[in-house]
């Protein structure tokens, strides 16, 4: 489920994002990668904040493992046993803290993916890859198919804790019993067993969300002067590209954003000769948390 919350990187994309647009149609280039460079910075934090901690005594555990293999490998036996004990003990700690807790995460990383290219040249790239699919020529097609993507890619890594604790303790039971080639082979099996899950969060989406937040500030302010009316017309079409590059790499079933391009028609008619009020932003925040909440469902489905 993704977590929309606040972070210092949004108010500068907010900022970038609510030039007056004469300004925006002369800003040099740098100052467009800088834009879009803070809007993923924001994203991609978000992204990951939503994920599951690590665990510090998990990540230790896993850091200890690898010493007692590592010390198993170059005979100091001795080394290999305390690390083992000190793997043991902090794996138990993860234990006793959440007997329910199925599997440990000891690393997330993240990437960003992100297309430079407007809703209309996606849809040409998409032309172009299905064209030269019906041509039989895959492996033309695959290069466009893999660049349509705009999108944090998260891994998580976690220790699974039904078997990882009892791997440590068999691995220990053995090295005490003279056994180093079969204590060897245990931790390797135990290191091979860590579980990485791959988690996909669209940046169109979670860009948006972080527009409306600013447009919603804007949108309830009565008296707005001209200039703030200016900043809320820019954002108001910054949330249509996005949901416009959403829709056009299909980050959604079919007709997904048929509801929110509807509901942008409503908040334009609401805000139109100056117009404000609360809550004109609340529909539409639910109908992209709920999009949000769709795709990660589907991906998950998706990977079983």
């Amino acid at each position: 489920m993704l977590n929309w919350k606040n972070s210092v990187f949004a108010l500068s994309l907010a900022s970038a994002l609510a030039l007056p647009m004469g300004a925006m149609a002369q800003a040099d280039k740098a100052d467009e990668a800088k834009a879009r460079a803070d809007a993923n910075a924001a994203a991609e934090q978000k992204a990951v904040a939503a994920q599951d901690p690590v665990l510090e005594d998990a990540l230790a555990a896993l850091e200890e493992t690898a010493r007692a293999a590592q010390a198993l490998a170059e005979g100091r036996n001795e080394d290999a046993a305390e690390a083992l004990e000190r793997a043991i003990g902090k794996i138990e700690v993860v234990v006793a803290r959440d007997p329910a807790l199925a599997l440990a995460p000891v690393d997330v990383s993240s990437a960003v993916v992100d297309l430079l290219a407007t809703p209309e040249e996606i849809n040409a790239a998409k032309r172009e890859a299905l064209r030269l699919m019906k041509d039989h020529e895959l492996q033309l097609a695959r290069p466009i198919v893999s660049s349509l993507a705009s999108e944090v890619q998260i891994k998580t890594t976690y220790i699974p804790l039904g078997s990882y604790p009892l791997a440590l303790k068999s691995a220990a039971a053995l090295l005490k019993d003279g056994q180093e080639d079969e204590a060897r082979q245990v931790l390797a099996q135990a290191l091979a067993t860590l579980v990485v899950d791959e988690t996909i969060v669209p940046l169109p989406i979670l860009r948006a969300a972080i527009l409306i937040k600013d447009a919603k500030d804007l949108s309830e302010k009565a008296d707005r002067t001209d200039e703030e009316n200016q900043a809320l017309a820019v954002l108001l079409d910054a949330i249509d590209l996005e949901i416009a590059r959403g829709e056009a790499l299909e980050y959604g079933g079919e007709d997904a954003f048929e509801p929110l391009k509807a509901e942008m028609k409503e908040i334009r008619k609401k805000l139109e000769n100056g117009g404000s009020g609360k809550g004109v932003f609340d529909k539409l925040k639910g109908l992209f948390d709920n999009l949000g909440r769709k795709h990660a469902a589907n991906t998950e489905a998706a990977k079983k």
